[in-house]
């Protein structure tokens, strides 16, 4: 497992709830079977966004720097490892949906690389989409 997020506070996020391993068996006549894999959700998509961050210095207390989101993805081995989120990526968010999306069996990969976004020298915005996996 790779270290933490860095400790940023997005100025933007967006989730969708995660869903029952599943399949769904089709029978020729169009009848369908549903079977499940499991009893816990997986598979939790968490899309942020960082705007008007510094490349290589923080421009406010607190934003972080594009440098830390890249270094933190190197070290995650892009995709492939799993990490844990600080708290304050979900800074605002209540505590009853923040149980959804932060249970201590969630653990958080890259879904893919980040994007970077060069607003103007020195200043960028970055998103960042992660799922949530149960740990096994």
């Amino acid at each position: 497992m790779a270290s933490a997020f860095p400790q940023m506070k997005p100025s933007a996020r967006s989730m969708t709830m995660g869903d029952l391993p599943s399949k769904v068996y089709r029978a020729m006549s169009g009848a369908t079977v549903r079977r499940a894999f499991g009893n816990k959700k997986t598979e939790y998509i968490l899309k942020l966004q960082f705007q008007n961050i510094g490349d290589d210095t923080q421009v406010r207390t607190g934003s972080g720097t594009v440098n830390q989101i890249l270094s933190h993805y190197d070290s995650a081995d892009g995709t492939f490892d799993k990490f844990t989120l600080p708290s304050s990526i979900f800074a605002g968010m209540g505590s009853s949906s923040l149980n959804y999306f932060k249970g201590a069996d969630v653990s958080w990969r890259y879904a893919k690389p980040p994007e970077i976004k060069s607003v103007k020298t020195g200043l960028s915005n970055v998103s960042v989409e992660l799922i949530g996996e149960i740990d096994a």
